[in-house]
């Protein structure tokens, strides 16, 4: 894409089934990649969905959630005038895109990541994971609730 004209353009399909950048992996990576030669540089825009490797909020459990993105990032030939966080087009021609899929995807999942909707969490006195067992300290809780509720 160096060589091309300004506003030429090529599609290529990226599908990766995993790949681990830094302390996030993803796996059945599907994505569209569209770059696009600019005056500037090379513009990438993106489409993709992946399973994400994350921990359920509620019983840190891992999970691996289903997670879509579109993004766009401008790698510039190199400029005398540029910022630290501008994206230069390395001397090679090759793009590392797994920084970016890491960042885009984090930014894509929800703060709220369940294993599922009805997860009972963790006991808060011992750990237990509630979802597996049960424990004395929740029969405790429930009691001491319910004679909450009955005083309200």
């Amino acid at each position: 894409m160096y060589n091309k004209a300004i506003g030429s353009s090529h599609e290529v399909p990226v599908d990766i089934d995993k790949i681990i950048v830094d302390d996030l992996t993803i796996q059945s990576l599907r994505s569209m990649v569209r770059l696009s030669r600019t005056r500037e540089g090379l513009l990438m825009q993106v489409k993709a969905e992946a399973e994400v490797l994350t921990a359920c909020v509620r019983c840190l459990k891992d999970i691996f959630l289903p997670v879509e993105t579109e993004f766009e990032e401008l790698y510039q030939f190199f400029s005398r005038h540029r910022e630290e966080t501008d994206l230069i087009l390395p001397n090679d021609g090759y793009l590392d895109l797994r920084p970016v899929y890491r960042e885009y995807f984090i930014l894509a999942m929800p703060i709220k990541r369940l294993c599922d909707s009805n997860c009972r969490g963790l006991c808060v006195v011992c750990g237990a994971n509630l979802n597996e067992m049960t424990c004395e300290h929740q029969s405790v809780e429930a009691v001491q609730s319910a004679t909450l509720e009955q005083e309200a």
